[in-house]
Parts: C-alpha cells; structure tokens; sequence
C-alpha cells in the first residue's frame, strides 16, 4: 500500500506541476512575455519536483518504520518546504537586479508553491481518511 501511495502522489504530483507550467507557458505566450518566464519557471519546477520527490520518499519511509510519526512528519515537511522556499527567493532576490524579473520570479514562484500545497494537503488528507478505514 505504502508504495502505492507514494507512486500516485509522485505520478500526480508531477502531473499538477506539468499543469501549471501549460498554463504559464499559455500566459506568457499571449502576452509576448516568454523570455521572461525561461528562469521563474524552471526554478519553480525544479524546486517543486525535487520537494515532492523528497516528501514521498520520506512519507515512505517514515510510514514504514514509524507510522506514529507521520502527523510529526507533515509539519516538518511543511516547515523544512516553507524554508527552503524563502531560501530560494531570497537568493534569487540577491542574484537580480531587476525588480520586475524578481516580482516575476517570487508571483510565480508563489504560484507553484501554493498550488503544491493544496495539493498535498488534500492528497494526503484523502490517503489518512482511507488508512484509518
């Protein structure tokens, strides 16, 4: 079962991701701003993958050898994710001159991390529901 969960939730994690950028790149594309999108989006997927890759392989672990540690887990996750995520705009933020490329980055950057969020609450919510069954 473990494995299972965990596949899904990479499966769809990256399809969720995939979405978004679809949906940037649609944006972008109508209003004549592609290569200003180039940096915001690939740090943003980039970020969002190797996030979700880590929280499924830590789910599956902890789940396999301390199931009574998941409720700990999902505030770590969220916390160490919230930190990595200032630590990411901060830099960009020190890198960039520009305030437009960085408002650019930080919406975007945002974006993706919001819409991640929800998704692995509600994803994770649903797997609780059916584990306590």
């Amino acid at each position: 079962m473990t494995k299972d969960v965990v596949n899904t939730y990479l499966k769809q994690s990256i399809c969720v991701i995939a979405g978004i950028t679809l949906l940037a790149l649609l944006l972008a594309n109508l209003n004549g701003g592609m290569e200003q999108m180039v940096t915001p989006l690939c740090i943003s997927i980039v970020f969002q993958l190797v996030a979700c890759i880590a929280y499924g392989l830590v789910w599956k672990w902890v789940s396999a050898t301390s199931p009574a540690s998941i409720p700990t887990l999902y505030m770590a996750a969220s916390a160490f994710r919230m930190f990595a995520a200032v630590v990411v705009v901060m830099a960009y933020s020190l890198l960039t001159d520009d305030r437009d490329s960085i408002r650019l980055f930080v919406v975007t950057f945002l974006i993706y991390y919001f819409v991640i969020l929800i998704y692995d609450t509600w994803y994770f919510v649903k797997i609780e529901k059916k584990l306590k069954k």
